[in-house]
């Protein structure tokens, strides 16, 4: 018998605050973004008035694409029965080892493709320089939208593009940047590496794959790898050199010159947390023909240089923009929700929740930009710095993430309601890609612990914390920071090798902490010098040290005078 609801009579089904609630879909995600805003403009400073234009427009016509049409296929790609899966052989039993995505991930990587975010210097009609700062740009806003079965890839083709680029033969370079790079391309973020082994992960040394050599150059491989992220067309991988303990960088096609498919069989794809709409798989290696990539005893040099060192770039960027993301479903909700008769924004416990979200999410993206300039600079701090924001960034976006979603309580934790789950799981994979917390502190520590590159940090930090302290209303920031600093370059000096070891993760949140109130002070100050009388930044600064008092135990002086203002909390969330 029907039974049909009687809509109309039942108040419990009747229109209500969150009715018709969709989000931030449909925002332009950069005209959205001030702190991005903000970092375009000071990096910009000396661009030609033509190609600053460009690139702007660029900027804004994806930040429209991620907001728009890239934020519904990631949505649509991200459901069960939409996931990509292996199929191992064609219709008349030939082994393909192929991967059949969903037509919703296939368009979504075309979009971002096609639009250059990784290859706009291979599009004759893009006529200025594609800088690291619009290339990074592009893709921090692609983050937005979690990592979507595109920001991976993305990254594994920047590192591929980079190492053909630096390494490659002419021969190679002809034959595969049109491939991964060319426009017009049938390959949209199809790079790979493979480099894990059951036996050795971020312990590159201890794998036990066998390169040896081949006819016409080729090499041939034997061996396994772990974890092969984005399975495709071309990856890079890693082997030793039979009867050494060499271990050589090579290039991979999935399929060889004559047509047949290269030597590997794809064993399965991996059950994973997050990162879920592209596939990571475990691969055999039978008799893999391989090219070298560059020589053979530099191959973990290279590899680290052009390929992880790209990775973990982009791991900083992930997490910035899947903060951000986190930050504008935090904060878009409370302009909605009520509760007790009033917008849940307008409670003081809430609004300062989305302050310090904000601020946290800031505190990744500045820094992250600021080492991409130091590198342009050959500045030695980005040494530093680069290991550090993989660390501290990736970890910081699953708890701004994970608060993200207690912002929006029961409806925070469904997934079809609000894109944060899925940014939360795709934030912990983030966390143990290119190395987890206690490896990554170690790379870390490694730069600290080499005088001209210590130096160069304290140098680039103490610059703006005594241009600060000119300024009163900014001295208590930084002498919070000074103090830091001073401590930490103590300990680093002082200390003996097996106790920095041991505290690593401290010094590297302890330089945290100091860069990044070195860095929203130079804000301030640069503010106050183009003619402001006060800057918005003097509150993000005041902000993260109150944040710095509650997690780091080496942050001391008067905790209250670092507490934000009510006008303040909601500059910094209104802004």
């Amino acid at each position: 018998m029907n039974h049909p609801l009687r809509l109309a009579e039942n108040p419990g089904l009747s229109s209500y605050d969150l009715t018709g609630y969709k989000g931030n879909r449909g925002k332009n995600f950069y005209e959205e973004d001030k702190i991005l805003q903000r970092v375009i403009e000071r990096y910009s400073s000396d661009y030609k008035p033509d190609h600053k234009k460009a690139m702007l427009d660029h900027l804004k016509g994806y930040g429209e694409l991620v907001g728009g049409i890239l934020d519904e296929l990631t949505e649509a790609s991200h459901k069960e029965g939409k996931y990509g899966e292996v199929v191992k052989y064609d219709r008349t039993g030939n082994r393909i080892d192929h991967i059949a995505y969903s037509h919703e991930q296939k368009l979504s990587r075309k979009i971002s493709y096609d639009y250059g975010i990784v290859n706009l210097d291979f599009h004759d009609e893009w006529k200025f320089p594609f800088t690291d700062l619009h290339r990074q740009a592009l893709t921090y806003l692609a983050n937005q939208n979690g990592e979507g079965g595109v920001t991976c890839p993305l990254a594994m083709t920047e590192g591929m593009i980079r190492v053909l680029q630096g390494i490659g033969t002419e021969e190679q370079k002809k034959k595969y940047l049109p491939l991964v790079a060319g426009k017009g391309s049938y390959s949209h973020f199809m790079a790979g590496q493979y480099v894990t082994e059951r036996v050795g992960g971020s312990n590159v040394g201890a794998n036990r794959t066998i390169a040896r050599k081949g006819e016409n150059g080729k090499w041939i491989l034997n061996g396994e790898k772990w974890f092969c992220s984005n399975p495709g067309d071309l990856w890079v991988t890693t082997a030793k050199i039979e009867d050494t303990e060499t271990v050589g960088l090579f290039l991979v096609p999935r399929i060889k010159d004559n047509g047949e498919l290269n030597g590997h069989h794809i064993l399965r794809k991996k059950d994973i947390i997050g990162s879920k709409g592209k596939l990571t798989v475990e691969i055999v290696y039978e008799d893999l023909e391989a090219e070298a990539l560059g020589r053979p005893a530099h191959g973990i040099a290279n590899l680290i240089r052009y390929v992880i060192r790209t990775s973990r770039v982009h791991v900083g960027l992930a997490a910035s923009g899947m903060s951000r993301r986190a930050f504008m479903e935090a904060r878009e909700y409370s302009r909605y929700r009520t509760a007790y008769g009033k917008k849940i924004q307008d409670f003081p416990a809430y609004s300062r929740e989305l302050a310090e979200m904000r601020i946290l999410y800031a505190a990744l993206v500045m820094p992250i930009f600021r080492g991409i300039d130091w590198t342009q600079k050959g500045i030695l701090a980005e040494q530093i710095s680069t290991p550090l924001m993989k660390y501290r960034s990736s970890s910081l976006s699953s708890q701004i993430t994970h608060r993200a979603i207690m912002a929006l309580g029961g409806s925070g934790i469904i997934g079809d309601y609000t894109c944060l789950p899925r940014l939360h799981n795709d934030c912990i994979i983030n966390e143990t890609w290119e190395g987890t917390h206690l490896i990554i502190t170690d790379h870390a520590l490694g730069a600290m612990n080499r005088a001209k590159i210590r130096d160069s940090f304290v140098s680039e930090l103490k610059k703006n914390f005594d241009s600060a302290k000119k300024y009163p209303e900014l001295k208590a920031a930084a002498q919070l920071g000074e103090d830091l600093l001073f401590d930490w370059n103590k300990s680093i000096e002082e200390k003996p090798r097996e106790w920095k070891e041991t505290y690593r993760v401290d010094l590297s949140d302890q330089a945290y902490g100091a860069l990044v109130l070195s860095e929203f002070l130079e804000q301030a100050v640069f503010d106050r010098v183009s003619g402001s009388k006060r800057s918005r930044f003097d509150s993000f600064a005041k902000g993260f040290g109150a944040f710095l008092f509650r997690t780091i135990p080496k942050a001391t002086g008067d905790y209250d005078s670092f507490r934000l203002e009510q006008e303040e909390v909601d500059e910094i969330v209104n802004w």
